[in-house]
């Protein structure tokens, strides 16, 4: 029979008492100078070694074996029918294995960002009141006006006169409710966004970039197809899952608040998704014909933002511009 060296805590004091354990026929057996007793197995609580800790025994009464020996948990789960422990000890005690676990690990941290997570989001995104999404959009646009945005330097009649504009379009062809705002764009240039509870913000620069008041309606369709997909919200949730995975990885809370605090910087870095920008696109595509607007007017204004449109690669985040050109000059009027 084998014994295995241990120390016993009596859960009453913090002085421990070296033992020799050994299992026999289901029971659990202690003894040393001091002390001595027995316990059935069914009764105790194993908690396995992870990585340079020790096995515990836990028993009814509060006390405790502290298990120096490793070898025992090669016996535990036998004597007490758990296979658990046995398959821990198995993966722990082969590299291959190991490296197995990990990469599979990997994989499915993997597929939960790129997968799961959105999926979740888009559920959420969905069921949460419109109240929420606001709130999340007003401290977005806080953040904004704070780091990149300044107040609009175009002529109240102006910006009047856009709104009324899209306004009246909106007559023609249902929009989502929204708000337009407009702010010079400063750093981030000629530019437009739509912001988690439906505001659209559009900067000046892209106003003087315009060479007709349609190409700034069709760029405004775009912004209103991620407002209608509650795109922004569905960002930030992103972001919170995300977040929420890497605490789970790395036991940093403090990941979660980051993740989540980076959203304005997210949304003008890099934008929405490939799937996203092609939501809003198709949206974009079909307002502007239902609303009797030209769709080459937005194929003209990304020219000029993008005077070097590229193709949609394979592992880009974002269609290329030069296929979203395409999409919008092939396509036909009202």
């Amino acid at each position: 029979m084998n014994s295995f060296e241990a120390d016993y805590f009596d859960g009453l004091s913090a002085r421990g008492h070296s033992v020799q354990l050994s299992i026999r026929e289901g029971v659990l057996n202690w003894v040393s100078d001091t002390v001595s007793g027995s316990a059935p197995l069914t009764q105790l609580r194993w908690d396995p070694a992870v990585g340079q800790t020790h096995a515990i025994i836990h028993l009814n009464d509060g006390g405790m074996f502290l298990v120096h020996d490793r070898a025992l948990g090669a016996h535990w789960p036998h004597a007490a029918g758990v296979g658990l422990e046995r398959w821990a000890q198995v993966l722990e005690g082969r590299m291959l294995y190991a490296l197995g676990a990990l990469l599979m690990a990997g994989a499915l941290v993997f597929s939960g960002l790129r997968w799961g997570v959105p999926a979740a989001a888009q559920v959420v995104a969905g069921m949460l009141p419109e109240q929420m999404a606001q709130i999340v959009g007003d401290q977005t646009l806080k953040v904004l006006e704070g780091m990149w945005l300044a107040p609009s330097q175009l002529p109240e009649t102006r910006q009047h006169a856009l709104a009324q504009q899209l306004d009246a379009l909106c007559k023609r062809a249902s929009c989502p409710p929204y708000q337009l705002l407009f702010r010079q764009g400063q750093r981030i240039g000629a530019n437009a966004m739509a912001l988690p509870g439906g505001a659209v913000v559009v900067t000046d620069e892209l106003v003087l970039l315009a060479r007709h008041d349609e190409e700034i309606v069709a760029v405004l369709s775009h912004e209103l197809g991620h407002v209608h997909a509650r795109h922004g919200l569905r960002m930030a949730l992103q972001s919170l899952g995300a977040g929420v995975i890497l605490v789970a990885i790395t036991g940093d809370l403090g990941n979660v608040s980051d993740v989540a605090a980076g959203l304005p910087a997210l949304l003008l870095q890099t934008g929405y998704s490939r799937g996203m920008e092609r939501e809003a696109d198709d949206f974009a595509l079909h307002w502007l014909r239902t609303a009797c607007v030209s769709p080459q007017r937005f194929a003209d204004i990304l020219q000029r933002l993008d005077k070097r449109p590229t193709e949609t690669g394979l592992f880009d985040s974002h269609p290329g511009t030069a296929e979203r050109i395409r999409q919008f000059s092939q396509a036909s009027s009202c």
